[in-house]
């Protein structure tokens, strides 16, 4: 059966101006920056690099006015729509460009700001002005007045908004600097000059490996076709880092395409994280891990978001890439923890080496890497764990050394095989509690001063434990219950010492002791302790 089709009026199907005012929740400072200038290095691109790029933004934040200014070779008068009309874009598919959509740097002016002033000169051509205004983006007519104005520099655009949107101060500004310089890292390298305030950015790189014999950083470089007859050069590389900083968690994925970072320290499902089997939970133990990924191509494939802010995990390219991507999160998170307890000596130390590269038959689209086997792990003594935990203590309070010690050789004297391995164990805690007590009362000299508490007075205070621990508790808070197990178990200590019949002393009662000991030295002394 035939359906017969009777045509009607046809649809306006031109773009409304809220499409702008939606989008202004997606946009910040940092972002909205970067994409003016992403505009100008395309800019700078489609003009075959004529020149070397200067990018100059002020951050005014006593006017609250932003101003970019860049010499990527100006806007020709019949390509003056490009700068309003979304969608509409100079760029080529196939050159290695930042823009695509054609909506960026539009709606990150007017995501900033009332009032976008953008002046333009062509070469030596007319200089051009157009307004982007709160009135044009509030009516219904998308024509745009265009002005000939006098003295802009040949080959320039600048940017000026104002009636901010969001206001920002010193400290954005100082957030801007650091972003930026990171963003642009490459083309700053490349020559590119970006200058804010006056002052120009310095690149800020993520590449500072650690070589540790055997386990070099690995690099792979392939081709991924995320559409047919287009496709983009992946090279990742991945090891363990020596510029760790635990406040700042800067660890994980960071991917760039077409040289400009669009995200860094990624830890999500998406690249392996919280996954058993691969890299699982993000964990200060992991945070050696980092894998950088480079895709390079045509824009109008690229795995981003349309803010350059983000990945898009559902995209045919990063389904692609993402195997590989996640064979490499999860090696290096493993060696990571494996390598925990000496990282000072087996990781830090190698500053110097080679990226080993994987054979491109090693690599397949679509399954995971093979890699060369992890190190067997071996867990540390205790006492170096306690060692490892308690370094911060021992550097401010080196008397602690002996408690911390003492209650590895507990532990240490727990795992042998002796049938009176737990009455030693019972005496060493008891007599570390008390030595515990002394080093409080001699060391905190602001409590106990040394002309009351000198040595004559220590030695008779400590023929009565009880006189001791009276003393230290004016100071510290060692609760009744806690107490009474200590007297308990000081109890057991005297009957092995001084009555005829040995009583026998359990696992389960050296266990209770030795934590008891340990919460009364995480309160004289802020110990730590590892979790059993």
């Amino acid at each position: 059966m035939v359906t017969r089709k009777t045509e009607l009026e046809e649809i306006d199907g031109t773009p409304e101006k809220r499409l702008f005012l939606s989008i202004i929740s997606d946009y910040d400072l940092k972002t909205g920056l970067c994409e003016l200038v992403d505009n100008a290095i395309d800019f700078w691109i489609s003009n075959d690099k004529s020149t070397s790029l200067e990018v100059e933004i002020i951050l005014d934040f006593n006017r609250q006015i932003i101003s970019i200014r860049d010499n990527a070779g100006g806007v020709k008068e019949q390509d003056l729509r490009l700068l309003i009309a979304p969608g509409a874009t100079g760029n080529k598919s196939h050159e290695e460009v930042i823009g695509t959509f054609g909506v960026g740097g539009k709606r990150a002016g007017v995501a900033l700001g009332e009032l976008v002033e953008i002046r333009t000169r062509y070469k030596r051509e007319k200089s051009l002005e157009i307004d982007l205004t709160n009135e044009w983006l509030q009516s219904d007519d998308w024509a745009l007045a265009a002005y000939e104005i006098p003295n802009v520099a040949p080959g320039t655009t600048s940017v000026e908004i104002s009636k901010l949107r969001q206001s920002f101060d010193e400290e954005d500004i100082d957030i801007v600097r650091e972003h930026l310089s990171e963003t642009y890292d490459w083309f700053i390298r490349d020559g590119c000059k970006i200058t804010l305030n006056g002052e120009g950015l310095s690149p800020i790189r993520f590449d500072v490996w650690a070589y540790p014999p055997g386990f070099e950083p690995k690099e792979a470089v392939f081709t991924i076709t995320p559409r047919a007859e287009q496709s983009l050069k992946v090279t990742m590389t991945a090891g363990l880092i020596r510029d760790r900083v635990p406040e700042k968690d800067n660890y994980g994925v960071y991917v760039y395409c077409n040289h400009r970072l669009i995200v860094k320290e990624l830890r999500t499902r998406d690249v392996g994280y919280f996954v058993s089997g691969e890299a699982g939970v993000p964990h200060p133990d992991a945070s050696l891990c980092r894998v950088i990924v480079h895709v390079q191509g045509a824009p109008d494939v690229m795995p981003w978001n349309s803010s350059k802010s983000g990945l898009n995990f559902n995209h045919a390219a990063f389904s692609q890439l993402r195997p590989t991507l996640i064979g490499l999160v999860s090696y290096f998170s493993s060696l990571s923890r494996r390598t925990k307890n000496n990282w000072d000596n087996a990781v830090y130390p190698h500053a110097r080496g080679r990226v080993q590269t994987i054979e491109p038959s090693e690599i397949s689209i679509g399954r995971k890497i093979t890699l060369p086997k992890l190190p067997r792990t071996r867990k540390p003594a205790r006492i170096d764990a306690l060692r490892s935990k308690n370094k911060a203590v021992l550097r401010q309070k080196p008397w602690t050394l002996g408690l911390i010690e003492a209650m590895g050789l507990v532990d240490l004297i727990s795992k042998q095989k002796l049938d009176t391995k737990n009455r030693v164990a019972l005496i060493l805690l008891d007599s570390n509690f008390e030595i515990a007590l002394k080093e409080f009362i001699v060391n905190r000299t602001d409590i106990f001063p040394p002309h009351v508490y000198n040595d004559a007075k220590i030695v008779q205070l400590f023929k009565a434990r009880h006189s001791v621990i009276n003393d230290v508790k004016q100071h510290v808070n060692l609760t009744p219950a806690l107490l009474a197990k200590v007297q308990h178990y000081y109890n057991l200590r005297n009957k092995l010492v001084h009555e005829r019949a040995t009583v026998g002393i359990t696992d389960a009662q050296v266990l209770d002791y030795r934590k008891t000991v340990e919460k009364v030295l995480r309160l004289l002394f802020n110990l730590k302790f590892p979790s059993d």
